[in-house]
């Protein structure tokens, strides 16, 4: 069990404490902190709780999948007597909701990443699990061991979670524990090759032309050891999509023979504004390099948000990546 029985009892003891629960998710949301949250959000209002879930970001077509994806934002925050960030890592994660997560009366952190910064009355960090859907799945079932309130719909949106944080199971992330997850979580009534082809196969032809874009643009630097790809305003112009759209597309770099590490850089709306995404190889840590400009993740994936001139920006980040190796 990922989650320590003691820690999952816990936080038992916290919802069977609370009547309003506000679940939280990161900023440029993705399929395990919606999936996550959304299996949260279920089980709890199951378990007869009052539950409401908050994102500042916005969904990427493929997230429209998740089943109940609307009840986001539906209702004007107020404090509640528990907050639940899930897959937040750090503080920033939060965006317009720090405050909010804050301002509730007991605070849960439920994450799988190297985490920094303030956190929660209780801290769930496991990061050993391949996704923060390993971690729901071990609190649901401890919920569910004293009232039911799992259910394929739960179970459904754990797996779209589990598929996606995952890499389709195909990450070094994945243990023996994803595996068994994911059997459990398939045994219930749900179509397991359908979520499959919609996180890993199928594409908006939108998404399509921004992919060929910008791959046609990547750059190789220090004899093909770092591959690098630059997403700019112009590109989401030309192609009709936004920042949303670019995730998962950084993988094909470090899928190039000799790629140690891999990075993305995204131009935001903001001014000057930039995102960026590390993917390495095993011993190549992409947590280290992303901490450099205050952000982080796991060992092999993670990611950082930097201001300045692009070119400035970019030669910061080589540096870094030259360093690192």
């Amino acid at each position: 069990m990922t989650v320590r029985n003691e820690v999952a009892e816990k936080f038992v003891k916290a919802v069977d404490r609370a009547e309003t629960i506000a679940l939280f998710s990161h900023v440029n949301p993705d399929g395990d902190t919606c999936g996550s949250a959304l299996a949260l959000y279920r089980a709890l209002k199951t378990y007869g709780k009052k539950p409401y879930v908050f994102c500042d970001g916005t969904f990427n077509d493929k997230l429209h999948y998740l089943d109940g994806l609307d009840a986001y934002n539906s209702v004007r925050f107020a404090p509640c007597d528990l907050a639940i960030a899930v897959d937040c890592s750090d503080d920033g994660r939060l965006g317009a909701y720090d405050g909010a997560y804050y301002s509730c009366k007991y605070r849960v952190f439920v994450d799988h990443h190297i985490t920094r910064g303030r956190r929660g009355d209780l801290n769930i960090v496991e990061t050993d699990a391949s996704a923060t859907a390993e971690i729901a799945f071990d609190l649901i079932k401890a919920l569910d061991s004293r009232k039911k309130c799992m259910d394929d719909t739960v179970a459904k949106l754990l797996y779209c979670a589990l598929v996606t944080d995952s890499g389709g199971f195909s990450f070094s992330s994945v243990t023996r524990k994803t595996l068994l997850t994911a059997a459990e979580l398939i045994a219930y009534d749900f179509k397991a090759n359908e979520i499959f082809d919609n996180f890993m196969k199928k594409t908006d032809y939108r998404i399509f032309n921004l992919k060929n874009r910008v791959l046609s643009g990547a750059k190789l630097y220090d004899d093909g050891a770092i591959g690098g790809i630059f997403f700019r305003k112009a590109d989401f112009e030309a192609t009709g999509t936004t920042d949303a759209d670019t995730e998962g597309i950084i993988n094909n770099v470090l899928n190039i023979n000799g790629v140690k590490i891999a990075f993305s850089l995204t131009e935001t709306k903001g001014e000057m504004q930039y995102k960026v995404s590390f993917r390495t190889v095993d011993g190549v840590n992409a947590d280290e390099i992303a901490a450099i400009f205050g952000g982080g993740g796991h060992k092999n994936a993670a990611g950082c948000r930097v201001s300045g001139y692009f070119e400035d920006v970019k030669d910061k980040i080589l540096k870094a990546c030259r360093d690192c190796l």
